[in-house]
């Protein structure tokens, strides 16, 4: 039987991301590992993080369906940038290929900024990301307040009032790209899914003078609409016990502010963020006259899972930021 440690220590080794299960005695566990530049490999492993045996080894060799893309794989590099309360905001970013620090290039900023979520990680990377910078864009993430598995003063300051502190600190990092000499600052595009597609909208209202277009997918546009477990943990109160929390932190209140371009996106049966989210928000823009593209469909749910799906939404993506903002180097 192998040793327990009898002191706090690192009990896996490789410096990544490691996902966990211990046996129900302790004396085993199951790891699954992956790194910006290594796929999943699950192992068993001792209490003490020896190794018992490979489930799945997954080396990256000429047999390995990713084999023909890896020459291509782009490095992720990270970094860290200052909230306006001085708690640090963590950020990864992928310069595009055949990059020359002498040029300028459009930024693709993906975002998700809702709690219980981390969207920067040392783990095996997202394939569109990688897409996105072989296309010739900087891709940049950024983890705002209220993002998950960091002190109580960062994860909590969202509590009571969401948008706020999340949309400060996505300029934060939008006008740290302003300021590299590799960025193009007039063609800083921004995309989010769900709660990223919230985020997408609440920038775009708050700072399209500084954000040049954005795509939009699933979005919250009206916490009342949404699950109220999560929506009255985060807003605080119910729709009738604080109606100026839920007009504050939606997004129509702020919509007047909505100049860019933008890419709305929704499946029709969402059964998670309902689609009757977008119908609204495309009832209000009417109103105010807010030009728009949308593409919606039909019988997708939030992920737009389907195969083909996939393909459409995300080559729409691809193509709404290349008419916008382009993809070339200047």
């Amino acid at each position: 039987m192998a040793a327990r440690p009898t002191s706090r220590c690192a009990v896996t080794k490789a410096d990544g991301w490691h996902d966990v299960s211990f046996a129900r005695n302790g004396e085993i566990f199951t790891d699954t590992f992956s790194d910006p530049s290594t796929p999943p490999q699950v192992a068993i492993r001792r209490a003490d993080g020896s190794l018992v045996e490979w489930l799945e080894k997954n080396e990256l060799n000429d047999s390995h369906p990713y084999a023909k893309y890896k020459a291509n794989h782009l490095k992720t590099e990270y970094g860290t940038l200052k909230a306006n309360d001085g708690q640090a905001l963590h950020y990864s970013i992928i310069k595009p290929a055949a990059f020359d620090a002498g040029k300028k290039y459009p930024v693709f900023l993906s975002t998700y900024g809702g709690p219980h979520s981390q969207h920067v990680s040392r783990k095996w990377g997202n394939n569109f990301d990688q897409y996105m910078a072989q296309q010739g864009y900087v891709v940049f993430r950024l983890d705002n307040r209220g993002s998950s598995r960091r002190e109580r003063s960062f994860t909590d300051a969202i509590y009571g009032g969401l948008g706020k502190h999340e949309v400060e600190d996505q300029l934060t990092g939008i006008d740290w790209l302003g300021k590299q000499v590799f960025v193009d600052p007039k063609r800083i595009g921004v995309f989010g899914w769900s709660y990223g597609g919230y985020m997408t909208l609440r920038l775009l209202a708050a700072a399209s003078d500084k954000i040049a277009m954005g795509v939009s997918v699933a979005p919250v546009t009206d916490w009342s609409l949404y699950d109220t477990h999560y929506t009255e943990q985060f807003v605080g109160a119910t729709p009738k016990g604080n109606p100026e929390a839920y007009k504050s932190s939606g997004v129509f209140a702020h919509l007047d502010g909505l100049k860019s371009p933008l890419l709305l996106v929704h499946g029709m049966a969402d059964d998670n963020v309902l689609f009757t989210n977008s119908t609204q928000l495309i009832d209000a823009m009417v109103n105010r006259n807010i030009k728009f593209d949308l593409m919606t469909y039909p019988g997708a749910k939030h992920g737009i899972s389907s195969r083909p799906g996939q393909r459409h939404v995300y080559g729409t993506i691809e193509s709404f930021f290349r008419r916008h903002i382009g993809n070339d180097a200047r």
